[in-house]
C-alpha cells in the first residue's frame, strides 16, 4: 500500500506550488481565503490526551492529542504516519470510543497531524433521556467546548428523531398570526 502524506517540509511534487508561485499575488490571496472558507462545520479547538487503534494493525494503543473536532469529524496529532483511507478507533476516555477514516496526513515538526472522518461513535456511559436545550444550542452555534460533549450530542442526534424535531421547531419561520378585519 502506499502511503499519501503531506510533509510540510518537503517540497510539493504536484506542481501546485510552481502553478501558485507564478499566480499574481492576488490570486494566491484569493485562493488562500477560498481555501480556508471550504469548512461546511465549524471546527471546536481542543488540545486533550486520547488514544488511537489501527483496526488492520497489531492492537496497540498509541498515545495521540485531539487538535479539534467538528460534527463529521477530527485532527488528531500522533508520532506516526497514518496512511489515507485507514480505519481507526480514537479512544477519548473509557465510554467514548471514537471509529473513523483517515482522509489526509502531513508531517509537522516531529509529529504528524491528521483528519479524520468520524464513522460511528460508541458512547458507553449511561445516555440521559435527550439532549437539553443548553447543550443543542451550543452543538449548533458552535460554542461547545468540550469535544466528548459534541460527539455525545451528534451521536444522540443520530439516533434521537425527538430532538432532531426540536432542532426543525427551533429553526423553522413560524407563520404569523391572521390579521383580523375590524
Amino acid at each position: 500500500m502506499v502511503a499519501e502524506f503531506k510533509d510540510s517540509h518537503a517540497p510539493s511534487l504536484s506542481g501546485s506550488s510552481a502553478e501558485q508561485t507564478d499566480a499574481p499575488a492576488s490570486q494566491r490571496l484569493r485562493n488562500q481565503a477560498r481555501g480556508s472558507e471550504r469548512r461546511r462545520e465549524p471546527r471546536f479547538p481542543c488540545n486533550d490526551p486520547v488514544t488511537v487503534r489501527v483496526i488492520a494493525g497489531d492492537g496497540s494503543l498509541v498515545p495521540a492529542t485531539l487538535m479539534d473536532v467538528s460534527r463529521s469529524g477530527l485532527r488528531i496529532e500522533i508520532c506516526l504516519p497514518l496512511p489515507k483511507n485507514t480505519q481507526i478507533e480514537i479512544h477519548l476516555s473509557k465510554q467514548l470510543v471514537v471509529s473513523g477514516r483517515v482522509r489526509h496526513s502531513r508531517r509537522v515538526g516531529t509529529k504528524y497531524q491528521s483528519g479524520v472522518f468520524i464513522l460511528e461513535t460508541v458512547d458507553e456511559s449511561k445516555p440521559s433521556e435527550h439532549v437539553s436545550d443548553e447543550q443543542l444550542s451550543s452543538y449548533l452555534s458552535g460554542q461547545t467546548r468540550a469535544p466528548a460533549e459534541v460527539i455525545r450530542v451528534r451521536e444522540h442526534l443520530v439516533q434521537c428523531s425527538a430532538c432532531r424535531l426540536r432542532i426543525v421547531d427551533s429553526y423553522s419561520v413560524k407563520p404569523s398570526a391572521p390579521r383580523s378585519s375590524s
